[in-house]
Parts: C-alpha cells; structure tokens; sequence
C-alpha cells in the first residue's frame, strides 16, 4: 500500500526530568524526584528501546518509521498518579504542559500533545486542561488508570467536572496505564508484573467508566483506552453484559447493556502492530475505532518496524489498515485529514 498518511495515536517522549525542573518554581524543582521511581531494568541497561530523544531525534525517527504525525504522551510523567501531594501535582503538570508545548513547536505539524492533569484536584484539573488546550493546543488529556493515594474510580462523580470540561473543548481523555505498579508483592520478576499491568488496568478502568454511566452524561465525550491492545474486548464486553443483566440496579444510570456503550463510536481503543485479534476485534466491535501506537521510545516497542508489520499483514484488508493507521487517530484527536497533493 502507498500514499497511506499514518498517525501514531499513541507515541510518547523522554521528559527528563532534569529539563523539567527548569519549568518549575525553585521550591519545587529543589525536589530530587518529580515522579515516583522503582528499580526494575526496563530495558536491559539500554538494550531495549531508546534512552536519548528529544524532538529533533524523534522526527528523525518518525522519518525512518514512517509516521507522518506523532500523539505525545509521557514517560515519567505517566506516573503523576502517584504523587502524594497535591500542591506538587499541580506544578509538575503544568512544567510538564509548558516543557512539552516546547517540545512539539519543533514541528508542530507533526508533533502534538497531550496534557497531563492533576486529577488529585478536580478543578485544577480542569484548569490545567482548558489552558493546555486553548493556549498550547493540545489535541486531549491524559487520565492515569492507578492513583496509588486515591479511592475513588474513573466512574466515580467526582471526575464529572472534569469530563465536562474536555467535552466541552471537543478533546478526548485518554485513559493510560502504566508499566507495573498493581500486584508488585504476587510477581517475582518485572516481567510477571509488567505483563499484568496495562490489561487488568484497563478492564478495571472501562468497567468503571461505563458502570458508572459517564457516557449517559455526557454523550458528546469521547475516550480512549490505550496501551493494553485491544484482543481483551470481545471477552470483557460480553462478562460486562452477562454480569449487567443480573445486577442492573448497581447501574442505576445505565439505559443500555454496557457493551452497547462501548459501541457507541464514542470510545476508542489503542491496539498493538501484531495482535492477531486485531482483524477479529475490528469485526465484532468495530473498525472504526481502533487505533495504531507505535510506543516509541520505551524498551517494548517494536519500533522501526511497527508501520511496516501492519502494511505487510494479510489478515486485514486495505481500508482496514487505512483507519488504522491514521484515519481513526485523525477523528479521535480531532485532527485535520491532509490535503491530497496532485
């Protein structure tokens, strides 16, 4: 296939922290850490994926792949669930938006953003989403599936300002999971906890999220779960619905089986370059929602080679592979379809 404009719907970026720090007010940036630490070897003492990014190597590296546009979304900063305190949530993400808006104005054609909130306060969440948006154009707004300090789930009321919010800027929340933090004391290796980490994750997100009704009061939001694949779906829909039936009542706002919901066109799902569910998931859910992620730079990335294992698939068909690769990214992100040259 040629001529296919892709977009990578999940990419992220190598937000050192020492860069960070100089987007923070001294009382913060005196911190050593910004985000919490653990001591796996993700990627085998920099075997595995690729340590030293920044703007002008990832276009580079877009260019080798073949990716037209990247959607940014953190690495450390991936973690801003499990900061403790609150005051200081609120200043990372904001240095972190401001060091990232930088960033994409290398060539913001082909780099956006997308904000991180700090969710342990709504409103300033809110906040920081409106100026993300409107002042940095960020094309949406991560929400981290684990707060390690928090009760409260994505379905929960709480969170409805915040839902507002992006429904009202037209950006979606991109609900994304982290790399092991769920489970630690039951794995005995980082593989063990890795591979349980951004599935389960997400079941447990969607699962809130539509039990919760969020959809029923907001019917113009729009989400995404990223990172987990997309294979579990089929499974997870149909235990939605057969534990549903029996229990409506704890659903009160529900007016539909859950995975009617997940039908809607309303919410969207990061897939992986291989999966071989990915054809099968597009035929019982739907094609239009699936989104390609590339992974870049972190250490289970297949990159430069994740465009190329989709193109070369010959269980999906060319107008399969098109909406996957960029075509479902454009809508979800709200992004323009580029113009044809002739």
């Amino acid at each position: 296939m040629h001529g296919l404009y892709i977009v990578d719907a999940d990419g992220h970026v190598r937000d050192n922290e020492d860069e960070l720090k100089r987007y923070l007010e001294p009382q913060w940036a005196r911190r050593v850490f910004l985000f919490p630490k653990d001591a796996h070897d993700r990627d085998l003492g920099g075997v595995l994926g690729k340590r030293n990014v920044n703007a002008k190597v990832q276009l580079e590296d877009m260019d080798l792949e073949g990716i037209d546009v990247a959607i940014l979304y953190p690495t450390n900063g991936l973690f801003i669930g499990e900061v403790r305190d609150r005051d200081f949530a609120i200043a990372v993400a904001r240095a972190y938006n401001n060091w990232l808006h930088d960033y994409c104005q290398t060539d913001p054609q082909r780099l956006k953003g997308v904000a991180l909130v700090p969710l342990q306060d709504v409103q300033a969440a809110c906040e920081e989403a409106e100026r993300a948006v409107k002042d940095l154009g960020f094309c949406g707004v991560m929400f981290p599936t684990y707060f390690r300090y928090a009760t409260r789930s994505c379905g929960d009321p709480y969170f409805d300002p915040f839902y507002a919010t992006c429904e009202k800027l037209g950006v979606p929340v991109a609900f994304h999971a982290t790399g092991g933090e769920r489970g630690e004391c039951r794995f005995d290796t980082f593989l063990g906890l890795h591979l349980f980490s951004h599935v389960p994750e997400q079941m447990i997100s969607i699962t809130n999220f539509i039990l919760g009704g969020v959809l029923e009061k907001f019917p113009r939001l729009t989400v995404g779960f990223m990172e987990a694949g997309c294979g579990w779906l089929p499974f997870w829909m149909e235990h939605m619905d057969e534990e549903y039936e029996k229990r409506k009542h704890e659903a009160p706002l529900l007016t539909k089986e859950p995975s009617e919901y997940i039908r809607s066109g309303q919410v969207y799902i990061g897939c992986e370059p291989e999966e071989k569910m990915l054809p099968i998931v597009a035929q019982m859910v739907r094609d239009d929602i699936l989104l390609y992620a590339s992974d870049y730079p972190h250490w289970d990335s297949d990159w430069p080679h994740t465009v190329k294992t989709v193109r070369e698939r010959t269980d999906m068909s060319d107008e399969l592979k098109r909406k996957v690769l960029g075509e479902n990214a454009l809508r979800f992100y709200g992004l323009q379809s580029p113009v044809p040259t002739t």
